[in-house]
């Protein structure tokens, strides 16, 4: 029994590269056949003329050539295989979700929970992310099945003024990080969900009409291909949220809810763009618009931080000891952080990070400053208690040169 409760800790880490490494890879697998067929339907000529042919699109691809047709209406004799781009979404949505159960409700009080934020029980926080995951996409579902859908831009932008809502909701709920994933992890369900209620039983009610020889229900292919079209524009802002865990400026940012909007805003013009240029409408202003919102956030997210740590430098002349600083991180850091760590939960230093001598702190200087001063991600859900002044005194010896007196 020692031996397996020593073994689950090891387990659990393995468990989470091989599904992390499913979801990618299925993810991919998702993500290209979206991205390749609304690429196909846009490209197709349209203007030939051959019997029962909507479309055609000649490619060249490893070595050989293709030749693709779209029909008019379902072949005269099936195949004895058809092939379906299901297991793609459903594979990358249950891996996913599994990631999200071992990452982060195994691990709720220091990964979900900011006590700063919000006090709540790690149980609680669960149930509130199970919630808020499935009531997305019922709440989605409903304007989509509403009188709104026929609107597309009112609809957009009332789509986008309750993801605004709730990406505020959860950052006021969980710490940063969390929230963070949990907005990506509710379009994920949404885009799934999609998948799985509207897009194939539309496919299947096709093939199915054509095989009884009768007139497929045409309102479940019109849903279907608008449910695809909001999958398609809700792909890069997931991919963002899918990276952003390595960039805590982002979602360590104050105002982290706006940044997210505004990423997400360009990311959808980007997609945009492309969809457009695929039909061979160019919009060559929408890149640089793009372009111009990524400057501005940069700005944005770095000249106050910039502005505030020269106030903080001039404000304290005092010459920061090292002994302070290091003493600081050990044992705010130092308790996860180090070769046999004393956090309860903690087999190994979280990502293989030991800050217990002068060189492994002068080495990872900048993942700390990074980290915990700025933005205040680390200690996560500042478990451990740093305070601002600790902070702040960390940032003062980074500034006064970094070095190693008494």
């Amino acid at each position: 029994m020692d031996l397996l409760i020593s073994f689950t800790p090891y387990l659990i880490d393995w468990l989470d590269l091989i599904v992390r490494w499913i979801h990618i890879i299925v993810g991919i697998a998702w993500i290209g056949t979206s991205f390749y067929f609304n690429w196909l339907d846009s490209r197709l000529d349209r203007e030939i003329d051959k019997d029962g042919i909507e479309g055609e699109l000649w490619s060249v691809h490893s070595g050989g050539f293709y030749n693709i047709n779209k029909l008019k209406g379902p072949p005269k004799e099936f195949p004895k295989e058809l092939h379906w781009f299901k297991w793609e979404a459903y594979t990358t949505w249950i891996s996913g979700f599994t990631l999200l159960v071992i990452v982060y409700y195994f691990n709720a009080e220091s990964l979900m929970i900011d006590k700063n934020v919000n006090d709540i029980s790690p149980m609680n926080s669960i149930l509130i992310s199970l919630i808020f995951l499935f009531g997305s996409w019922f709440l989605y579902d409903f304007l989509c099945k509403s009188k709104l859908i026929n609107n597309t831009a009112i609809f957009t932008i009332l789509c986008f003024i309750i993801s605004i809502i709730l990406a505020f909701s959860l950052t006021k709920i969980f710490g940063s990080r969390a929230a963070y994933i949990h907005v990506g992890a509710s379009l994920g369900t949404i885009m799934a969900a999609n998948v799985f209620r509207v897009i194939i039983p539309s496919q299947k009610n096709m093939v199915n009409a054509a095989l009884n020889n009768k007139v497929p229900d045409l309102s479940q292919g019109i849903s279907a291909k608008t449910r695809s079209i909001h999958n398609n524009y809700m792909t890069l802002p997931v991919l963002f949220i899918m990276i952003s865990s390595h960039y805590p400026f982002t979602y360590g940012h104050k105002y982290n809810w706006i940044v997210l909007a505004a990423i997400s805003i360009i990311g959808a013009l980007v997609r945009h763009y492309f969809n457009l240029r695929n039909k061979k409408q160019y919009k060559p202003w929408i890149l640089p618009v793009a372009a111009f919102g990524m400057i501005i956030m940069i700005f944005y997210t770095s000249l106050p931080k910039i502005i505030s740590d020269k106030n903080t430098l001039n404000q304290s002349n005092e010459k920061i000891s090292f002994i302070e600083v290091q003493n600081i991180i050990k044992y705010r850091c130092g308790v996860c952080h180090s070769k046999n760590p004393t956090f309860e939960g903690f087999e190994e230093p979280p990502l293989g990070l030991i800050l217990e001598t002068s060189d492994d702190i002068l080495k990872n200087i900048n993942k700390i400053k990074t980290q915990s001063i700025d933005s205040d991600i680390m200690p996560p859900g500042n478990i451990t208690g740093i305070t601002e002044t600790e902070r702040n005194i960390i940032l003062n010896w980074i500034k006064q040169g970094k070095e190693i007196n008494n």
